[in-house]
């Protein structure tokens, strides 16, 4: 439950925002990636995945912060990273929108380690930016099927360590 597990990501947008398009762009990332609807719980002694519906959501809060000054913002914004997640029951990421003024916004995304890292947040934000860019415009969906999802790679890299082990090799 601690707060170094915790991958935070703020984004400030400025102009326009459609508060509805992002929802529906947040909610399509979710779809898309079933780690981000995975939990972990504890069975027989081990710890077994489960992977929610697509329809799942993204667990998005929206603040209205207006008029506030910059430090009440970033303190708002540091309490966020805080509160634990509950790796049995989920969501293992979350959302905080702040409208700060007329068309001035914070979003910032909250995610555990053990659903993401610095590559997959690159991967977030391209893929926030596409998919807001192509709802807005009255688009569909532009990004391609996914060849692979986490648990795929992670089943891998599993059978990849047993194998190395196996064949008695050791890390240097």
């Amino acid at each position: 439950g601690s707060e170094a597990y915790h991958i935070p990501m703020v984004v400030r947008l400025s102009g326009r925002l459609d508060v509805a398009v992002l929802r529906r762009t947040l909610d399509r990332i979710v779809a898309r990636h079933e780690v981000l609807r995975t939990t972990f719980e504890r069975e027989g002694g081990r710890t077994v995945q489960r992977i929610a519906a697509p329809d799942l959501g993204f667990d998005l809060r929206i603040e209205d912060m207006s008029g506030a000054d910059q430090a009440q913002v970033q303190q708002r914004l540091d309490r966020e990273v805080v509160p634990a997640f509950d790796l049995q029951r989920g969501p293992l990421v979350r959302g905080l929108l702040l409208r700060i003024g007329e068309d001035q916004h914070a979003l910032a995304i909250v995610m555990h380690h053990i659903v993401s890292d610095g590559w997959s947040m690159g991967v977030l934000t391209e893929e926030l930016s596409a998919l807001y860019a192509a709802y807005l415009a009255g688009g569909d969906d532009p990004l391609p099927p996914l060849p692979i999802q986490y648990a795929d790679y992670a089943v891998w890299q599993r059978q990849w360590l047993h194998c190395y082990s196996a064949a008695g090799w050791r890390w240097p």
